[in-house]
């Protein structure tokens, strides 16, 4: 059976956020997205002749995506009304802890930094990927997107280090703590030795779509720090909810 119209693009753009991650076979973003084989190969085919993406010529014909997507990206990034207002918050954490300070948002089961802050003005643009259940800025978003939440947790977790949280339980538990504070933490989860701390980020009707983080060097409190932020991001927060 044909998928409606705006099933076939909501698969579209899943495959798109897919494909950015690692290449792939049809079967295999079939089986990820849950569609049947020819509806996948349908979807790729279109894709690739539309230019979005490559497919590779050996036997496993793989797809990935071209630079187009970047590009479409980047532009969105550089006119983004949020990335724009966080650039003096951004900025003004990174001054005051000595040390990086960051917009992200959600990526998959990722988080993609679209403003970094490490002396200079931070600019807007596309930055490091970081996993979600390791890092504070992925927690917060975990916390207050519960949908994207669940469906992170729905595949196995990785771990990079000996302290990062790969219990589905135990990391729900994490997100509830960070929404009874109104910030997260991170203490070597992702790193050995980085600690950082990340407040959610609201624009529009009050939906939170991105953390405002910043790593905390040694000998500060982490604690501190975190409510520190959660008043920056609140700041931030009632700025785009007063513009939009």
């Amino acid at each position: 059976m044909r998928l409606p119209e705006s099933h076939f693009v909501a698969r579209t753009m899943q495959a798109l956020e897919l494909l950015a991650l690692h290449p792939l076979s049809a079967p295999q973003v079939a089986e990820a997205l849950e569609i049947h084989p020819r509806t996948a190969r349908r979807l790729l085919t279109r894709l690739t002749d539309d230019g979005w993406l490559t497919r590779s010529d050996d036997a496993r014909r793989v797809y990935s995506p071209t630079l187009r997507i970047a590009a479409l990206a980047g532009h969105i990034v550089e006119r983004s009304v949020v990335a724009e207002a966080a650039m003096p918050y951004v900025h003004g954490l990174n001054l005051e802890f000595g040390a990086a300070a960051h917009l992200m948002v959600p990526s998959y089961r990722w988080v993609l930094c679209i403003l970094h802050g490490a002396g200079g003005e931070p600019r807007p643009g596309l930055h490091e990927l970081a996993p979600c259940h390791a890092t504070a800025t992925g927690k917060v978003l975990l916390a207050w997107r519960s949908a994207w939440r669940e469906s992170v947790l729905a595949t196995p977790l990785e771990r990079s280090t000996a302290r990062t949280l790969v219990d589905p339980a135990r990391v729900r538990d994490e997100a509830e703590a960070a929404r009874a504070r109104g910030y997260a933490t991170e203490d070597g989860e992702w790193r050995e030795g980085l600690r950082a701390v990340a407040a959610p980020v609201s624009a529009g009707a009050g939906d939170v779509v991105a953390a405002l983080g910043v790593s905390v060097p040694a000998g500060r409190d982490l604690e501190a720090a975190g409510r520190l932020v959660a008043e920056r991001a609140g700041d931030l927060s009632r700025g785009l909810v007063a513009c939009g």
